[in-house]
This record gives C-alpha cells, sequence and structure tokens, in this order.
C-alpha cells in the first residue's frame, strides 16, 4: 500500500495537531508551537555555539530542517517516546516508524541525509533545541509525578547529547546550550517576559 505524501497545505494544519498525548498538561502544544520554538531557540544556539563557522546559508538550513523536522506528526501523531524505543528494539535496522516517515515526507528525509553528509553538527543543533523545547514545555506545563519523570528524563537525553557532542565536535562550546536552558527555564518559572522586569 502506497502511504499519501505530505503536500504544502497539509502544513496548516500543525495549528491543530497536538503533541504529548501520554503526558498530563495544563494545556496543549501543537506542532506549530513546537515547530516555531525549535526554529527560534536552534537560530540562537546555532550562532551561539557555530559562531564564525555558521554562514547564512548554514543559518538558513538549519532554520529551515528545525522548521520542518516534526512535519511528519501531521500524519502520525506525536508518538510518545517509549513506544518509539519499543519499536526500535524490536525492529533492529527496519524501524518502520523511518520507513513511514521516509514514504509521507520523502524531502524532509533528503534534507536530513544531505544536512547529515555536510554538516552533521547542525543537526545536533536541531536536536538540541528540539530538548530544550520540550523540557520547557513539560517544566511549565506538565502536572503531577508522571509529567516530573518525563522532566527528568529529558534533562537526562539533554545532557547525553551534549556530552556526545563535544566529544564528537570538540571545537564548539557545547555548554552554551545549557546556559539557555537555564536562563529560559528561569524565565519559565518566574513568569515574567524580560520587558516586565525593567
Amino acid at each position: 500500500m502506497k502511504l499519501p505524501k505530505l503536500e504544502f497545505a497539509d502544513l496548516a494544519r500543525a495549528g491543530h495537531v497536538t503533541r504529548w498525548h501520554s503526558v498530563r498538561t495544563t494545556r496543549d502544544q501543537t506542532l506549530a508551537e513546537h515547530l516555531f520554538m525549535v526554529t527560534r531557540i536552534s537560530n540562537r544556539l546555532a550562532k551561539d555555539i557555530l559562531g564564525s563557522d555558521l554562514d547564512d546559508s548554514g543559518l538558513l538550513r538549519i532554520m529551515e530542517y528545525a522548521s520542518l523536522h516534526d512535519t511528519p506528526e501531521l500524519l502520525m501523531g506525536d508518538l510518545p517516546s517509549p513506544l518509539k524505543r519499543h519499536i526500535e528494539a524490536i525492529s533492529g535496522d527496519n524501524n518502520p516508524i523511518l520507513s513511514i516517515e521516509q514514504q509521507i515526507a520523502p524531502w524532509l528525509t533528503e534534507m536530513k541525509d544531505e544536512i547529515q553528509r555536510e554538516n552533521p553538527e547542525h543537526l545536533v543543533i536541531v536536536k538540541l533545541a528540539d530538548l530544550i523545547d520540550a523540557i520547557l514545555f513539560i517544566e511549565h506545563e506538565g502536572v503531577g509525578r508522571h509529567a516530573q519523570e518525563v522532566c527528568r528524563g529529558l534533562k537526562d537525553i539533554f545532557r547525553e547529547k551534549m556530552e556526545d557532542a563535544a566529544r564528537a565536535y570538540p571545537k564548539y562550546c557545547w555548554t552554551v546550550a545549557e546556559s539557555i536552558l537555564e536562563k529560559l527555564l528561569h524565565n519559565a518559572v518566574d513568569g515574567q517576559i524580560a520587558f516586565e522586569k525593567v
């Protein structure tokens, strides 16, 4: 059976598709909100971490990938991480999730593969931004013990990704990502935006 491919018009539904189905939250996060946040955080991380190694075309590619990285969720929904890990464990190299994503959004797979070949550190930037947004959302909007546990797990994954990045690309200062996360968490906790503090 041939799966339908995501079309440009499907992006309009990103404001209706919600995330975090397995975690209790005070409000729904839409896919559009997530893609926006990851794009903005990726922009900041890329500039601060990559510095003079980042040119305009590299920044544009990072932001384009960040703005589209989870678009398969328009058809698949936001699969809970435990389910993804279980599927990976039982499927090995034949992960059906990756296969479905390839079929419904081949352009996204091509974009990711190109970045992986040319500047794999750019994918790390987007992944860290993805985790920062997840941590911020669950820290601020999560309800109950399960949400707290999910947030702890996300923070552990974030630290692991930072350590992996530091080993793989030691010329960059990856601790900047941790500083940005802490700053954003502090702002989320005190509930004020920057101009209100004046």
